[in-house]
């Protein structure tokens, strides 16, 4: 019984279809995030990296909603959809008056979240973000050793102040010669 399940765990790893028992997804729909302008992030989202809305709905009341602390919701939000490239989508979350914090969290709060854009020209990335006047973390890190070797990447803000990051390992990264799962990139 061991080698057949063996054997096939093995297919489906070469085959990067590995999942474990659950729920069966195909992959990641969307990551939602809250803005407190949604123009401004639609216009940010296509200006930078040439997102598309592509749905909105709203503004909803949020008082008869559920809300999973328990804690009264307050306000209304509108909700929209843009579409990047050909990775998942980006949810945009706009609450007006409410009950919420309007603080970022830091990168070491539980719950701090960020998105990461890949570009095979990261120099050119970080060139044109400091063009529009974005404020970049540092300088572009290229990993030189252990599974990340070959990747280089650099955190910067969005307009709101939201955590983001380029990425680019245009000629792969050290783990894909060994392992048996590969992670998401362009092209794959």
């Amino acid at each position: 019984m061991k080698r057949p399940l063996l054997l096939l765990s093995v297919l489906l790893g070469l085959s990067g279809l590995t999942q474990a028992a659950g729920i069966k997804t195909a992959g990641i729909d969307h990551v939602g995030i809250s803005v407190p302008d949604l123009k401004q992030a639609e216009t940010f989202f296509y200006d930078t990296f040439g997102c598309v809305p592509a749905t909105q709905i709203g503004p909803f009341a949020l008082e008869k909603l559920p809300s999973p602390d328990g804690k009264p919701l307050t306000g209304s939000v509108t909700i929209a959809m843009i579409r990047c490239g050909n990775g998942a989508n980006i949810e945009l979350f706009a609450y007006q008056d409410a009950n919420g914090s309007t603080q970022m969290p830091a990168m070491q709060d539980i719950g701090a979240s960020h998105i990461a854009f890949y570009t095979d020209d990261i120099q050119g990335g970080v060139a044109f973000l400091k063009s529009k006047g974005i404020a970049i973390s540092g300088e572009p890190m290229t990993m030189t050793s252990g599974d990340t070797a070959g990747e280089t990447w650099v955190h910067f803000r969005s307009p709101w102040g939201a955590d983001m990051e380029l990425v680019s390992y245009p000629n792969g990264k050290a783990y894909e010669k060994h392992a048996s799962v590969k992670l998401w990139k362009p092209g794959r």
